[in-house]
């Protein structure tokens, strides 16, 4: 038996055996090789031996691969410079290490296990990916191969490690792993809808449009969608959407899909900001910007990426603001009709019956005056009943003036207060239309600053307006009521009741009116009708006016 040393530096056994042989001659005998091996064998085991161990000696340490020779401690006997280099030591530190020392804390857990399998004959090698600290303190990932070297007598020697250097594949693997979640987070919770369709077979970009559009309905289908996108189409989230043809989603025959359809090809297929009016499954009109972007290689059209952006409420939003700019020009218009027939209006009760008051006054005052410079006798029975007639169309003509201004602006509304102007209103317009009119009114009189008095006054006015105009009642209810916030106006007839069309209608510019004096201060109009049971009319204003709309008005 003999030892020969191995590249790990362990003794491996060889066997070697001798015995005598008897020459053919009785007088002599020579010793010779037993069993199957002889001295001139053995030298040539030894050569052989050495070259295979040169060989592997070299492959060991030219590898491009790291490679170790690990003992049964779990300690490194030898190194190559691949292994040096991924690891960032030299040879003669790395020599003597604990190849657990070398593991990254949370994964020797799970290769301390294989260790001590391997060497105890349990498994002849295992295959791992993990990580390593290096010199730096730095993360390596290692691809490790672990082969267990045994002895002729099948017993443990040491543990061959191969490792590949896969720090830059897993850093890759990790970076696309993240570019994927952040992508999906995106995706998923973009507000924006998101969808990728996939064309089952492909299309040919050169067919005529028609043709392009019939295919892509047939062979469209959604693989990939947010919650956004399913919801813009009366679905509830995306599950209910993937898988579903387009043209489930969307009716091939409609003009405004045909058209975008169209655009899209016509573009080359990217199509980029396009607003359309689209429609849910469920046939609700929705308003959306929409981008899409084909894939086309080699004329053939693949899939489609799409982003849609919901702007149904915005387009509501602009489609109220538009009306509401209309109204606000018509009901510019119709105040300065009414200014100008108020001015026509007052300026024919001026000529009429002032002017004619006027004039008749002093051409009797003329006539007078001839009479007394006169030489006819003086008849002072006569002069007294010209100058008592004249007396009489001074009092008519002062009558039609106070009736004037109390049209322009009610004197009692300034000296009196809000409820007693009212009170008057009530019983003025019943005097003159015969309609019952019924006031609630606060006991107290109250003290509310001009801009609300006069508001909500003008709104009475309007409002009993349209009650004699429009309604056929035959009674109202006027209510007054201020609590510690607001002051409310409420009028309540027993006519045929407003109609939804009229309270929209362009021409109820009365309305319009109404609302924006009370909006102007901050307040609320509302006016509800039921079909033969009235109209009822609320008005909320605040008591007290906020700071902003003071600045608004100073």
């Amino acid at each position: 038996m003999t030892s020969v040393l191995s590249l790990a530096g362990v003794s491996a056994t060889v066997r070697v055996g001798v015995h005598t042989m008897k020459s053919p001659r009785p007088t002599a005998s020579t010793q010779a090789p037993q069993d199957s091996y002889n001295v001139a064998n053995l030298g040539h085991t030894k050569r052989r031996f050495s070259m295979n161990e040169g060989r592997f000696r070299l492959a060991f340490e030219k590898a491009p691969m790291g490679m170790a020779i690990v003992d049964l401690n779990h300690d490194l006997r030898r190194v190559n410079q691949s292994l040096c280099d991924a690891l960032g030591y030299d040879q003669k530190e790395l020599l003597g290490k604990n190849i657990i020392e070398l593991t990254h804390p949370d994964d020797i857990k799970d290769d301390t296990p294989l260790i001590e399998q391997l060497f105890n004959g349990q498994i002849s090698s295992y295959r791992l990916e993990k990580r390593f600290v290096t010199k730096r303190g730095d993360l390596a990932w290692l691809d490790l191969t672990a082969v267990l070297i045994r002895s002729d007598e099948e017993e443990p020697l040491y543990g061959l490690a191969m490792v590949e250097d896969i720090t830059n594949r897993r850093r890759a693997e990790e970076a696309l792993r993240t570019s994927e979640e952040r992508y999906r987070s995106f995706v998923v919770n973009s507000s924006e809808g998101i969808w990728r369709l996939e064309i089952e077979q492909p299309i040919d970009t050169t067919l005529p449009p028609d043709e392009q559009i019939t295919l892509f309905y047939k062979y469209g289908y959604i693989a990939e969608c947010n919650d956004a996108i399913a919801r813009m189409h009366g679905l509830k989230r995306a599950d209910d959407m993937v898988g579903v043809r387009f043209g489930q989603l969307k009716l091939a025959t409609h003009p405004t899909n045909v058209q975008t359809m169209r655009k899209l090809i016509s573009s080359g297929y990217r199509l980029l900001d396009l607003e359309t009016g689209d429609f849910e499954i469920n046939g609700h009109a929705r308003y959306l910007s929409t981008n899409l972007i084909g894939i086309v290689i080699n004329n053939r059209l693949l899939r489609i990426w799409g982003v849609q952006r919901d702007r149904t409420e915005q387009r509501t939003a602009e489609l109220k603001l538009e009306y509401s700019l209309r109204q606000l020009r018509a009901l510019s218009a119709y105040l300065q009709s009414i200014r100008e027939k108020e001015r026509t209006d007052l300026a024919r009760e001026i000529h009429d019956t002032l002017g004619q008051s006027l004039t008749g006054v002093k051409i009797e005052l003329s006539l007078l005056n001839k009479r007394l410079n006169s030489d006819t006798e003086f008849d002072i029975k006569t002069t007294s009943e010209k100058l008592e007639e004249l007396t009489n169309t001074v009092d008519d003509t002062i009558a039609s003036v106070r009736a004037l201004a109390t049209e322009l602006r009610p004197g009692v509304l300034d000296k009196f207060g809000l409820s007693a102007a009212i009170e008057w209103k009530c019983e003025e317009f019943e005097r003159r239309f015969g309609v019952q009119c019924k006031c609630n009114l606060p006991g107290n009189e109250l003290e509310l600053r001009e801009e609300l008095s006069t508001a909500l006054f003008r709104i009475l006015q309007e409002a009993l307006m349209n009650v004699a105009t429009h309604s056929d009642a035959n009674a109202i209810t006027v209510d007054l009521v201020v609590d510690e916030q607001n002051a409310i106006l409420i009028i309540t007839d027993n006519g045929k009741g407003i109609t939804l069309d009229q309270l929209l209608a362009p021409t109820s510019l009365g309305l319009l009116g109404m609302r924006e004096r009370a909006e102007v201060l901050n307040g609320s109009f509302v006016i509800e009708g039921k079909p033969e049971h009235g109209t009822r009319v609320t008005v909320r204003i605040p008591l007290l006016i906020r700071t902003e709309i003071k600045e608004e008005h100073e």
